[in-house]
């Protein structure tokens, strides 16, 4: 069993933390033992823990500050935040060019899913129930394999051992062959598409990046089936990865 006080390290390594990042400056062990109530023997030992991962650098003087790898959690915490906003207008000129509904998609890397963090529907009266915060399996449709097409080999293989089937056609999934085909070819044109009259469904995405290739998540059109085939799907396809490629350019200025 933990002593009391072990369990009561992870807090205090909070209060450091969070009082070297509101700080603004470096802040001294004398000062920020005081600011925190806590023994200055404490406060060296946390904050050796949090110089060696990254989140707090010494500075001159012995004083200590922000580190790189706090900074760096920070601009991707704030990406996300910033996505919805800078992808509106993609959306919505998507929507405009094709009258059908337009989504936005986050990979979520601990889950290995997608979640749907942005949408506007099309005004036809068939259309399919799309809603802010739904989760999305990766292996099928347009959507999810924008994503899973740019994922690592292990993820990959993690993703597709925890698939079970479809969630509408209620199939399991094509040979592992098949499905690596499939995305190396994805990866290569640069947009997932997928197209079932069965279930009368149809939609092309193509993968979103922030800095350094980071895959954030996915841009995309769906619709029925029967619509998607009245459509130009050529100038539809490229239409979305042009669209998903000057967005993941402004995400990487802005990460």
């Amino acid at each position: 069993m933990a002593s009391d006080r072990e369990s009561g390290a992870g807090p205090r390594l909070i209060q450091v933390l969070r009082l070297i990042a509101e700080g603004g400056r470096g802040f001294s062990l004398k000062e920020l033992a005081a600011r925190a109530d806590l023994p200055p023997s404490s406060v060296h030992r946390l904050l050796r823990v949090l110089t060696g991962a990254g989140m707090v650098e010494r500075g001159p003087h012995l004083s200590y500050g922000p580190g790189r790898e706090l900074y760096r959690m920070a601009s991707l915490l704030r990406a996300r935040f910033d996505l919805v906003g800078t992808a509106r207008p993609f959306l919505d000129g998507l929507w405009a060019q094709w009258q059908e509904t337009t989504v936005l998609c986050v990979y979520n890397p601990t889950s290995r899913t997608g979640s749907i963090v942005d949408v506007k529907l099309t005004t036809h009266p068939l259309r399919f129930a799309i809603e802010l915060g739904m989760e999305l399996a990766l292996p099928w449709g347009s959507l999810g394999q924008a994503m899973l097409a740019h994922l690592a080999p292990a993820d990959v293989d993690a993703v597709l051992r925890t698939a079970s089937i479809g969630p509408l056609s209620g199939r399991p999934l094509p040979p592992r062959p098949e499905i690596l085909a499939e995305l190396g070819r994805i990866r290569e044109r640069g947009y997932a598409d997928y197209f079932d009259p069965n279930y009368d469904v149809a939609g092309v995405a193509a993968p979103l990046f922030g800095r350094d290739d980071v895959l954030i998540g996915c841009l995309g059109i769906t619709m029925p089936s029967q619509r998607f085939e009245l459509h130009d799907r050529d100038g539809m396809t490229e239409a979305v990865r042009a669209a998903a490629a000057q967005l993941s350019e402004l995400l990487a200025i802005q990460a």
